[in-house]
């Protein structure tokens, strides 16, 4: 089945912004803006400059730090979108 394929090339991962980072406003990243977001990449491939979070929010990834477990707040947003996180999966590890 193609879908299953599709599955296992793909991993969910943790990410969030790295301490100190420089943000858009021209402060520096804290504690507070260090949001656990959800991400989907491809087994295959290396992690794409801009990653895509289940929430839609953009996060540089030379600003991002990824992790293998949810350590700290986890993003509201991701977290009410992991039960449509499998059709994603399957829909962004397709497109690429």
């Amino acid at each position: 089945m193609p879908s299953e394929r599709h599955k296992r090339n793909c991993s969910f991962v943790a990410a969030r912004i790295r301490l100190g980072v420089p943000r858009a406003d021209g402060r520096r990243a804290g504690e507070r803006d260090r949001q656990v977001h959800l991400v989907v990449l491809p087994d295959d491939r290396p992690a794409p400059p801009v990653l895509e979070t289940l929430c839609g929010d953009p996060l540089a990834r030379e600003a991002t730090e990824l992790l293998d477990h949810i350590a700290g707040m986890p993003c509201v947003r991701c977290l009410a979108q992991v039960p449509d996180a499998g059709r994603a999966a399957r829909d962004n590890c397709r497109s690429a």
